[in-house]
């Protein structure tokens, strides 16, 4: 089972920031580290989990009606140690694939929003612009994940969900999607219907080290944790 540090090592620095994403680049138990992605008004990608600045900034303002450079005038204000790492601002994708990079981590990156599907492209270009990078991208949008996998064959796609039903197993094997499931969502009878089917699966967000080596013993392939 591989273990990717959920928006950085959130526990902490501050979520999605540089600071959580070099602490966790430089812990070997992890294999990747997991951020989000919003697409800014001049058509940018900047990691932050929220479409509003708000929760972490305390500025009430979307990201997709902002510029870049608009967005980075504001700093986070919020998270765990944010009096230790108070200069941080929202970092670009950019930033975060040169640390993956750097540090050989997997960047798994989960698309939040974009403003159209043809954005999707430029963000398949761009991580294909890094030789070394290894990715996976993750979304609860499958229309998303469907035109990625038509731009590419290979990158590796995993889909977000909190629920499961026969139809979304079949467009997910269809589209040969993985899937990256709700922890309390997953048992062993699912795990052994999902592995049957060719599917790897992952996990959120588990921080409980009981719970972890339990789904170790299910088979998971990949679990997302704070900790």
């Amino acid at each position: 089972m591989k273990i990717i540090a959920h928006r950085g090592l959130s526990s902490i620095a501050p979520e999605n920031t540089i600071a959580s994403f070099e602490l966790a680049a430089k812990e070997q138990r992890f294999f990747g580290i997991e951020c989000d992605i919003h697409e800014t008004k001049d058509h940018h990608f900047v990691i932050h989990h929220d479409d509003n600045l708000m929760r972490m900034a305390k500025v009430d303002l979307k990201i997709k009606d902002l510029t870049l450079d608009e967005i980075q005038r504001h700093t986070i204000k919020s998270g765990h140690g944010v009096q230790t790492y108070n200069h941080q601002v929202v970092p670009t994708l950019d930033e975060f694939l040169e640390i993956c990079v750097y540090f050989d981590k997997v960047a798994v990156i989960e698309i939040k929003e974009v403003s159209e599907l043809t954005a999707l492209t430029n963000l398949v270009n761009l991580i294909e612009n890094y030789p070394g990078l290894k990715a996976i991208l993750i979304s609860f949008n499958m229309n998303y994940l469907k035109f990625i996998r038509a731009l590419s064959e290979t990158i590796e796609l995993q889909l977000l969900s909190g629920e499961l039903d026969d139809s979304t197993i079949y467009d997910a094997r269809l589209n040969r999607i993985d899937l990256s499931l709700w922890h309390e969502l997953v048992n062993p009878d699912l795990m052994k219907k999902l592995k049957k089917e060719g599917f790897k699966v992952a996990i959120f967000t588990v921080n409980d080290q009981k719970q972890k080596m339990a789904y170790q013993k299910m088979g998971i392939d990949y679990l997302t944790t704070d900790k």
